[in-house]
């Protein structure tokens, strides 16, 4: 199953656009681009709790260390508050990729720039032998 690329898709929306109707299907890359800005937001507020996890986790090792019991129960309150929030971001994520994927993958292949405009067989001149021995 081929995909569409989601950069070529950011980068050329009305292009991408333009070709999906050519194939008769509607303009759909506003939604698309939505969904791709949703999960990007998602990654990256899942991405800054890992870190910030990292982050607390290693402080607790040195507020222990410096025998600072408060800010090490701090940092661990800090760090399980993160572990409870993860699994919902995680979750929130595989729902967007999942409805991203299905929204592109049901969309056809966008025709080549060199192919002409035109209907299907329906539409064919009667008069090309040319089209007749294609067939």
């Amino acid at each position: 199953m081929a995909m569409h690329d989601l950069k070529y898709i950011r980068d050329n929306p009305e292009a991408f656009d333009a070709a999906l109707v050519r194939r008769g299907a509607e303009a759909v890359s506003v939604e698309i681009l939505a969904l791709d800005e949703k999960r990007r937001s998602i990654q990256t507020s899942l991405q800054d709790a890992q870190a910030r996890r990292n982050e607390a986790s290693k402080a607790i090792g040195a507020a222990m260390g410096q025998g600072d019991k408060e800010k090490a129960e701090e940092l661990k309150a800090e760090v399980g508050a993160i572990k409870e929030q993860m699994p919902q971001l995680e979750e929130d994520e595989r729902n967007i990729v999942a409805e991203l994927n299905d929204l592109v993958a049901a969309l056809p292949n966008l025709p080549a720039d060199d192919v002409p405009e035109g209907g299907g067989e329906e539409n064919r001149p009667a008069d090309n032998p040319a089209f007749d021995a294609a067939s």
